[in-house]
């Protein structure tokens, strides 16, 4: 058995009191997390200053009295006062944990502090959902706990709120499940989107694994320019897929951008009737064509993402390995503008559903080896092995191939990264007793 956590989108059905208090506390949140990266990165900067001082970093319990967050929570809950206190501390704990993760590219200079939207989402916790009902297939009841006492006070009112939630394309079996035991609910958060609130439920499940994996079998996928995805498996010397076409979705993306590029043209000369009372009415066009393609991306990852786990289980790869691309810096005009991050966490995702490992591989030097001699081209005019984006010929057997296949067989290959290493230290002792500098 394994645990499976996945969401699931629900309107909130509109209501004046209940959309503006979901406002409010989108505002509130909207502060109260910029304002902890703020006081994250305060903290940081007095980490370096004592460091350099004294010699080393300073412990946030010797310094303040409690770790950074409950410290945070306490001089910012004011600005969201009438809000439950859980969704407060759960927002703080977010925006620092964010923080923390970035900080090492923050202070290269490689990435800017997380700046939080006014339109974001908010948390809201298991237990504040309660007393989930079904009126019919397509609504729901459930209560809604969202105001501290003291914002029940101010608003003469229990804090409890009865939310009406709309599903549809047979979300609603996912609430009978909530409701019958077979899922529990976990945290999960309320966000807008044209002008309507929803509800992303998160929640959890156990699930056998459906088919016998075979601990040996590993399927290698390696990101392309021609192809976006191209897959290997290890033990089995014949089998490849290639999966999508960038040029396909180049061709969409361009077409849509031209399109995005009239329209604002035209905003310019726009009447009176398209301007309504300001930007919002003016630009709800050009923003309707820019949903087109992030809607396109994530449909396209999540059909890319479903085929690839599918063909794992076909070939009963208890392992997929992939490129870690974090941190990327690529002239690859394909791979800037894709959300391959996104192709690669539905990978993950779907492949936890039935108990498949995603191994993440560093990419150094996959495309550069042969996947038959081994031999790693480090140093050696791309040109002579690389001829051309497609073709991969290697200078020390002859073997040709093509070249994200030979770079997805390699991410096929168990412990590569401690292989190529090896390759590289005996290539290197070579090139020396030989008079050769090869690596």
């Amino acid at each position: 058995m394994i645990k499976v956590i996945k969401t699931m989108k629900y309107e909130i059905k509109y209501d004046k009191e209940l959309y503006n208090l979901l406002s409010d506390i989108q505002h509130a949140i909207w502060l109260i997390k910029n304002r902890a990266t703020t006081a994250a990165y305060d903290w940081q900067q007095f980490s370096f200053s004592y460091n350099e001082r004294f010699g080393e970093y300073p412990k946030e319990k010797a310094v303040i009295g409690k770790t950074l967050a409950p410290d945070v929570y306490g001089f910012l809950k004011e600005i969201g006062s009438f809000v439950s206190s859980s969704i407060i501390d759960t927002a703080v704990q977010e925006a620092i944990k964010k923080f923390k993760k970035d900080k090492v590219k923050i202070l290269k200079g490689e990435q800017s502090i997380q700046i939080y939207r006014r339109s974001g989402s908010f948390p809201i916790r298991a237990h504040q959902l309660k007393g989930l009902t079904k009126l019919n297939n397509k609504t729901y009841h459930t209560r809604l706990s969202l105001l501290s006492n003291k914002g029940a006070k101010e608003r003469n009112c229990n804090g409890q709120f009865l939310v009406t939630l709309i599903t549809g394309n047979g979300a609603y079996e996912i609430l009978d499940r909530v409701i019958n035991e077979e899922y529990k609910m976990c945290d999960s958060r309320i966000y807008k989107r044209k002008n309507k609130f929803f509800l992303l439920l998160t929640y959890k499940f156990e699930k056998e694994i459906e088919k016998v994996l075979d601990e040996n079998r590993i399927m290698g996928v390696d990101i392309g320019m021609a192809v976006p995805a191209v897959l290997a498996v290890n033990e089995d010397k014949y089998y490849r897929q290639y999966v999508g076409d960038a040029k396909e979705i180049s061709d969409f993306v361009a077409q849509i951008n031209n399109r995005k590029k009239r329209l604002l043209r035209s905003r310019k000369w726009a009447g009176d009737g398209s301007r309504g009372s300001g930007r919002k009415k003016l630009m709800k066009s050009v923003d309707a064509i820019s949903n087109k393609i992030h809607n396109y991306r994530e449909t396209k990852n999540h059909t890319w993402s479903r085929f690839i786990v599918n063909e794992a289980l076909k070939n009963r790869c208890a392992t997929i390995q992939i490129e870690n691309l974090s941190g990327i810096t690529t002239d690859n005009a394909f791979l800037k503008d894709w959300t391959f991050f996104s192709l690669q966490q539905k990978i993950t995702d779907k492949a936890k559903e039935h108990g498949i490992k995603v191994v993440k591989v560093k990419p150094n030097h996959t495309s550069q080896r042969c996947n038959k001699c081994g031999f790693i081209h480090k140093d050696v005019n791309k040109e002579m092995w690389r001829p051309t984006q497609s073709n991969f010929k290697c200078l020390n057997c002859g073997h040709e191939t093509n070249a994200d296949l030979n770079a997805a067989r390699n991410l096929a290959i168990k412990e590569i990264e401690k292989i190529i290493a090896e390759q590289l230290k005996e290539q290197k002792q070579n090139a020396k007793h030989e008079g050769k500098y090869l690596v």
